[in-house]
């Protein structure tokens, strides 16, 4: 565990974290609501099915920002501020970049995408809606998102949580606007996100042109070695942000075959509150990485170890008590987001059995953060593909031996799973004498 004197530089990084990550998911589900009592359950099945696409945004976003930063932080804890100066540059050429071609396919494959994700009649049509206006403030999003962990890295994680915060704040009245007085449906929805975006981004560029912070133009170069290392160790942070969505999409299918668009609809909701819960976990690997990242540069591997032992303890308490408040709202959640009746018992019985999951999440997901955050790339890849690929054998298997039920149960077998293998990585780490 850290101790008193680390207290408050670990506080200083994690509740900002923390608190942007709660709020996130907090304007999510506020979204939902908007859109469940306005439009229904197949607005908010379709926003289910395209949120996919939309969180694919988000992890280019996180994967590419992560990835620089942890490399900006190490050469900053190495003392090398030219190299750190360097790498941002270069990450921000390549979020600009990353942008074009998703704001381009989006735009040109709205239906054959959602489709392919399981959208079928109504659902099929309001994902559609929801995706063809999220595809033009795709480049927005990834800037905004990528540079978030840039400025984190920094040292200006109030100026990260104040941006994400007033950007939330914006999309909630949106929301309300677009979607309850004008009746814009998903696509009011979809709007109110994208202009929440440029908020933020007009809120990152002022950031970058300060003098303080400003890159000069010729470290927007991009450099083969740099942009590969980037990529090499953006990759984990980019699967663990995409990964809730390939669990849904599995999800998704496998319950439209076995329960129907009663099931689909069920887990929209159900699938908000883990998304809340699992950043709010997530958010503590995340927090703590510029942390552990400089003293790794530093070569004081003592305080990276009580770093994340402390990520361990804190990350699974939220589990626990993720699990706790879930079981106790269970029948005020399809209530408040305007559930079926014939969803909404559905939703109050599956939603404690899918979160029992949370208590394995916060060892096996921090376990990857600490990863990426040491630069050993491949330990967090493994556990990245591993999650990725399970989840899908997982989900089938369940779903094929006690159909709708197994599939509600599967996130709890596979972070089991998962924590053996995350055990075993970290066992191997330890022997090699490292962290």
């Amino acid at each position: 565990m850290i101790t008193r004197s680390m207290i408050p530089e670990y506080l200083k990084y994690i509740l900002p974290t923390t608190l942007t990550f709660t709020l996130a998911g907090v304007y999510g589900i506020i979204d939902g609501i908007f859109v469940g009592h306005a439009v229904g359950d197949a607005g908010l099945a379709g926003i289910n099915v395209a949120y996919p696409l939309v969180c694919f945004i988000l992890a280019v976003g996180t994967g590419l920002g992560m990835g620089g930063g942890v490399i900006s932080s190490i050469a900053r804890g190495r003392g090398d501020a030219q190299r750190s100066k360097r790498v941002i540059g270069v990450t921000l050429f390549m979020l600009v970049v990353a942008s074009i071609p998703i704001l381009a396919v989006y735009s040109l494959f709205a239906e054959q995408l959602c489709r392919a994700l399981g959208g079928q009649g109504e659902t099929l049509s309001q994902a559609v809606y929801y995706l063809k206006v999220v595809a033009f403030g795709a480049p927005f999003q990834v800037l905004v998102t990528g540079c978030t962990p840039l400025i984190r890295n920094k040292g200006m994680v109030a100026f990260a949580m104040c941006v994400q915060v007033f950007a939330g704040l914006v999309n909630v009245v949106l929301d309300y606007l677009f979607v309850v007085v004008w009746q814009r449906g998903t696509a009011g929805a979809a709007e109110a996100t994208v202009v929440a975006q440029i908020v933020a981004f007009l809120f990152v560029l002022g950031f970058f042109l300060h003098r303080d912070n400003r890159v000069p133009l010729r470290d927007f170069i991009p450099d083969g070695a740099i942009c590969a290392h980037i990529v090499k160790l953006g990759a984990a942070p980019f699967g663990l942000t995409l990964l809730p969505e390939v669990s849904t999409v599995v999800n998704n299918v496998s319950l439209s075959y076995y329960g129907g668009e009663t099931a689909l609809a069920a887990y929209a909701a159900i699938a908000y509150v883990a998304y809340f819960v699992q950043i709010v976990i997530q958010s503590v690997g995340d927090g703590s990485q510029p942390l552990i990242s400089v003293y790794r540069g530093a070569g004081d591997l003592r305080a990276v170890r009580r770093l994340r032992n402390t990520n361990y303890v804190v990350a699974i308490a939220l589990g626990f008590v993720g699990l706790g408040i879930v079981y106790m709202v269970r029948h005020a959640i399809p209530v408040l987001f305007g559930a079926s009746d014939i969803a909404a018992p559905v939703i109050a019985y599956a939603l404690p059995v899918f979160s029992i999951c949370y208590i394995f999440y916060g060892f096996t997901h921090t376990t990857t953060s600490f990863f990426y955050a040491v630069d050993d790339s491949r330990s967090s890849n493994m556990l990245v593909v591993a999650e990725a690929v399970t989840v899908c054998v997982v989900v089938f298997v369940m779903g094929r031996l006690f159909q709708v039920d197994g599939i509600w149960f599967s996130p709890t077998v596979l972070q089991m799973l998962l924590s053996i293998l995350a055990g075993a990585l970290l066992y191997r780490r330890h022997k090699a004498r490292k962290e």
